[in-house]
């Protein structure tokens, strides 16, 4: 037995955390891509979000959106 889900469940996050362990403040856009907020012009590579002050893993997808497990 399996459970279908047509869409995903949205999701609020605070922030996002790289690679390297450092934080993101982050959004996303009117098409769910991801933005990071900085004026920097920097490569993030996304490994964790923050969601009601718990860490999740979580990547950004071929389109740009950030996918959050948290079912982990």
């Amino acid at each position: 037995m399996g459970f279908f889900r047509s869409d995903p469940p949205v999701v609020q996050f605070e922030a996002v955390i790289d690679t390297d362990g450092m934080t993101w403040q982050a959004y996303t856009d009117e098409n769910g891509v991801l933005v990071i907020d900085t004026a920097a012009d920097v490569e993030v590579f996304v490994n964790r979000a923050i969601v009601d002050g718990c860490v999740y893993p979580a990547w950004v997808d071929d389109y740009g959106q950030l996918v959050i497990e948290l079912d982990s």
